[in-house]
């Protein structure tokens, strides 16, 4: 009776911390989906920030700010300090309205504002006085002078990812060859080791393990490759890339050449989608040296890389999906050049390689002497062969 009270009762107790496990989980889970907006997020997301004025350049406390994001219609509102001054915090990338109102002064409403990885995009409001119901509306203003962030940076966006030319493979990597600081990208080890044929590169003078990429804020540093991605997506799923090469924040970290951050598309109210397909055989490449003359068709070789994307809304500005996939095709005729042995080295004539060397039979005759292979060249042969044309010894 006793055991069995003790088995319950220790059942009871895997139970209970079984279920406190469960709980703790949960309390976290809740607790980082509504948590308050947090401000070191500047890897994955993007900020706004700016003073709010009156025309004579006096501070306005309490104005409402709203940040909209053109795409899928998300917004977020702050109101301005007693400074007068206001920041979104972990924006998601892309392109904002941003809107300012306060009782006594027109509103303002500024249109087609960047948002960018890891970045700052500071707008300054200068309000004028007036009713609310009067607006004053700024669209496609010049980008001012980046102020708030002191790293050494460079972006590629969406425009040029895009437009510039890659070579086949639509590998975004060797774009990187445009950007100051960096060596070409070349390619790294075979297929099997590196499935996502990823590039390796050095960034002013630093050793080629000493970057760090990010997609959507995730590392993707190979463990056992750390000079190389362990995942590179496809070229028309990403909006963009940030890449900074001096003057780290401290959230950037696990980097001494530069650290990367790639952002992937989302979707948006809109219905947006894309294909590609890279083609290339044997009818567009030369002659390879390897064929031998008078051979009149060239090597099979098909390589066709092809996929495609596709995003929207699930539900019109709340929630959203964005879907892209990537396949490849590689046939091709492989030729080397092998060394294979000759008709006389099968037969055991090795004697074209030793042209001054005599081989001697292993054997001797009756006297003890030894004798060499008639034919001065073959290797030993066993006894009773009518090759070797000696005696044994009794």
């Amino acid at each position: 009776m006793g055991y069995g009270v003790q088995s319950h009762t220790s059942d009871l107790c895997a139970t209970g911390r079984a279920l406190l496990r469960w709980l703790v989980a949960v309390v976290l889970i809740a607790a980082a989906a509504f948590a308050p907006e947090r401000a070191s997020a500047q890897v994955l997301y993007g900020s706004i920030v700016g003073n709010v004025t009156d025309a004579n350049g006096a501070v306005v406390p309490g104005a409402a700010v709203t940040a909209t994001d053109q795409g899928t219609g998300v917004s977020k509102t702050t109101r301005t300090d007693q400074s007068g001054t206001y920041q979104f915090v972990d924006l998601q990338a892309g392109t904002y309205t941003l809107k300012v109102a306060v009782s006594g002064f027109k509103t303002f409403e500024r249109r087609d504002l960047p948002v960018v990885t890891n970045n700052t995009t500071r707008t300054d409001v200068a309000l004028e006085v007036g009713s609310m119901e009067q607006s004053v509306t700024i669209t496609g203003e010049a980008p001012t002078l980046q102020t708030d962030r002191s790293e050494v940076r460079t972006d590629v966006t969406t425009k040029e990812l895009e437009n510039l030319p890659v070579p086949i493979g639509g590998n975004y990597q060797q774009l990187y060859r445009a950007l100051p600081g960096f060596s070409p990208p070349v390619n790294s080890h075979s297929v099997p080791t590196n499935p996502s044929r990823a590039l390796e590169f050095n960034v002013n003078g630093t050793s080629d393990d000493q970057n760090n990429t990010r997609i959507d804020g995730v590392s993707t540093t190979h463990v056992q490759l750390p000079h190389v991605n362990a995942y590179v997506p496809a070229l028309e799923s990403i909006q963009e890339v940030n890449v900074v090469t001096n003057s780290f924040d401290a959230e950037q970290g696990l980097a001494g050449g530069a650290a990367i951050n790639v952002q992937i598309k989302s979707g948006t109210n809109q219905m947006h989608g894309s294909a590609f397909e890279y083609h290339s055989d044997q009818h567009l490449k030369a002659w390879p040296e390897s064929v031998p003359a008078g051979q009149s068709e060239k090597p099979k070789l098909v390589y066709n890389q092809f996929g495609g994307t596709i995003g929207g809304p699930i539900k019109k500005d709340k929630l959203f999906y964005f879907v892209s996939y990537e396949g490849s095709y590689d046939h091709r005729n492989v030729q080397r050049k092998v060394t294979v042995p000759s008709d006389a080295m099968k037969a055991g004539d090795f004697s074209q390689f030793l042209p001054d060397i005599v081989i001697y039979n292993p054997y001797t005759d009756a006297s003890g002497t030894t004798v060499a292979d008639p034919s001065k060249r073959l290797p030993m042969t066993a006894p009773g062969d009518p090759r070797c044309n000696t005696a044994t010894n009794p």
